[in-house]
């Protein structure tokens, strides 16, 4: 064959594969800019490589759920604040990115309030008296509990085993058992019943878990016992948050994912099928406020895309109204009903004296309440997430003055305030569906909703938090890799490293 007609075969050739190679990558959109859709796209651009295009629609502000509010100058975290050491996805974030831990400020104390007995137990900042204190109290339940989280997490660390290796599962029941049968059982049973049966004291459940229940989720130990123990996980000491606000992380994920941003609240998704029967998505959107008056026919936009991606709540408590329509069939969205948290911030001096106190200087830095007749979960005392020098030191804070935050059920009164506060300079009140409202018989659903379309949320029926939602991110974006790649042995499925040779052995086919 001449040599002019191998090249311009070879040429052929080549252009073929290549716009075979094109044609592979999928074009992806997802709904939500919170810490789920941003770590998704950025695990998504590491399964899927460079020529992969992402679009991320977000109505509200990229970091979702993670959020600073501006107070008197200084920016205080809203939202998700703490960081556990062995959150292994959000470690590596801040470390990748070059984040800091914020500045933590002195030591503080911690209180325990309830109705009848008001502030019946206060630590010390001398841990020596704090350790006496809660054996005294408490007895082995303080040794014990360590063990318990310290099992928990050896369970739980499965999962990032699993996801190195590119598996992924169809269901949250899928993924907790792939951690630990028990973790399945935990969704079904409270954890008060999970606790007495290791072996807890009624004491210890009713004062230190229920003060804890309280103050991350709003609720108390007759929720179900998984999330419980990410409760209990999350009161270990070591807790950080990342100087400058936890909100960076999302940023960063969604800088270094290469996607693009799309400013506009999602409304409708409309399934379209080719002639060939494919599926895509056609994602309707409202541009809100960047629409200039008079072009109403521009205030709305749409995007078609091959995957979508659902990083957002979708049943009650959400902001976000999303219609799904052009469907074969009605779509099981999960009944994850969401818990509504009234989070108050107070620039203000607290009435010490309702709570038994002499003076300021004696009272905890962090109170909280363990009975439900108490209108407030938990007050605490707030360290700005950037110290700013030449606000520091000013007449307010010599009065007493400081920034607090408070955690309820309902909006408070303003006889309530005065009970919290003797004199306040700004109040701020920030009412949001913070975690789903938590049963022992929920539904553990699929991170499938339909063929091609996913829901990283699902993972918050099994608990909600910062870590959790990055693990429920990036099994969606190995299912969504999986799946388009037809690499069906790596989901749930069991692998392990076998004892004679170090190549991946199957085990079990869930």
């Amino acid at each position: 064959m001449p040599v002019l007609a191998v090249c311009l075969l070879f040429s052929l050739v080549h252009h073929l594969v290549s716009g075979q190679a094109d044609e592979e990558i999928p074009r992806i959109g997802i709904v939500g800019a919170g810490i789920g859709g941003t770590s998704a796209a950025y695990f998504l651009r590491q399964a899927f490589g460079d020529k992969l295009q992402v679009d991320i629609f977000e109505g509200e502000r990229v970091g979702g759920r993670l959020a600073v509010i501006n107070i008197d100058g200084q920016e205080y975290e809203a939202g998700g604040s703490i960081i556990h050491p062995r959150n292994q996805y959000m470690v590596n974030f801040t470390q990748s990115f070059g984040l800091s831990p914020k500045d933590q400020g002195e030591g503080g104390t911690l209180g325990l309030y309830n109705s009848q007995e008001g502030l019946y137990l206060q630590t010390s900042k001398w841990t020596p008296v704090t350790l006496a204190k809660m054996f005294w109290r408490y007895g082995w339940d303080m040794k014990r509990i360590q063990d318990w989280v310290a099992d928990m997490f050896s369970s739980f660390n499965k999962i990032y085993e699993y996801q190195e290796k590119g598996m992924a599962f169809t269901t949250v029941e899928d993924l907790l058992r792939a951690m630990d049968e028990k973790f399945v059982n935990y969704t079904h049973h409270s954890t008060r019943t999970v606790m007495k049966d290791a072996g807890f004291s009624d004491i210890f459940i009713d004062e230190l878990v229920t003060g804890a229940f309280r103050d991350n989720y709003g609720q108390t130990p007759d929720i179900q016992a998984f999330v419980g123990a990410v409760c209990m996980a999350g009161a270990e000491p070591g807790l950080w948050a990342v100087k400058g606000g936890n909100k960076q992380v999302a940023e960063k994920l969604l800088k270094a994912s290469g996607a693009k941003l799309v400013r506009g609240a999602v409304t409708h998704v409309f399934q379209v099928k080719s002639e060939g029967g494919t599926v895509s998505y056609e994602v309707q959107y409202d541009k809100g406020e960047g629409t200039r008056e008079g072009e109403e026919e521009d205030r709305t936009g749409s995007r078609e895309y091959d995957l979508l991606i659902i990083a957002t709540p979708l049943t009650s408590g959400s902001k976000l109204k999303i219609q799904f329509e052009d469907f074969p069939s009605k779509l099981h969205i999960p009944n994850i009903p969401y818990h509504t948290l009234e989070a108050l911030f107070v620039h203000g001096r607290p009435n010490v004296s309702h709570f038994g106190v002499e003076s300021l200087e004696d009272f905890p830095t962090e109170l909280m309440t363990t009975d439900t007749e108490t209108f407030f979960n938990k007050l605490g005392k707030l360290t700005p997430v950037v110290s700013k020098e030449h606000l520091a030191g000013k007449p307010d804070d010599v009065e007493g003055y400081g920034v607090w935050k408070a955690f309820l059920n309902k909006v408070p009164s303003e006889m309530q305030l005065k009970l919290l506060f003797d004199s306040r300079k700004d109040l701020r009140l920030v009412s949001w569906p913070a975690y789903p409202a938590y049963t022992s018989d929920m539904e553990l659903p699929s991170f499938v909703l339909h063929d091609r379309l996913y829901f990283i949320n699902a993972i918050e029926s099994a608990a909600a938090a910062m870590e959790m939602s990055v693990i429920g991110a990036k099994n969606v974006a190995l299912l969504a890799f999986n799946q388009w790649f037809s690499h069906f042995d790596r989901i749930n499925e069991l692998v392990f490293p076998s004892a004679e040779t170090t190549e991946d052995r199957k085990v079990d086919e869930l």
